[in-house]
């Protein structure tokens, strides 16, 4: 991958530098390369925690946002519960708890 970026900051930008990795903004492919693998994670995490959320005759364990994922639990044990498989289990998946919120 030929890119390269800079960083703007308090409107100064920052010397280019080249990007080795990653998927560029918009990229067509960028949902399969993230829902796959988030999908196949979120199915073990639900199912070992039993997280879930039941309206009418549908059960819900997830709702997936670009690159955002949100767990849903009827009770703050089960997904408190969940939350631990995620991030220790067989992904080690790092949660950034300053950008989680439990509603």
């Amino acid at each position: 991958m030929d890119t390269c970026s800079c960083v703007c900051a308090d409107g100064m930008l920052s010397d280019w530098f080249a990007v080795g990795s990653g998927v560029r903004q918009g990229c067509r492919i960028m949902p399969d390369l993230f829902l796959g693998p988030v999908g196949h994670m979120m199915e073990h995490t639900a199912h070992q925690g039993m997280a879930s959320v039941t309206l009418e005759n549908e059960v819900f364990t997830d709702m997936d946002f670009a690159d955002d994922v949100a767990l849903l639990a009827e009770m703050l044990e089960v997904l408190a519960l969940a939350m631990t498989i995620m991030q220790e289990g067989v992904f080690v998946l790092q949660i950034n708890w300053l950008k989680t919120k439990i509603l």
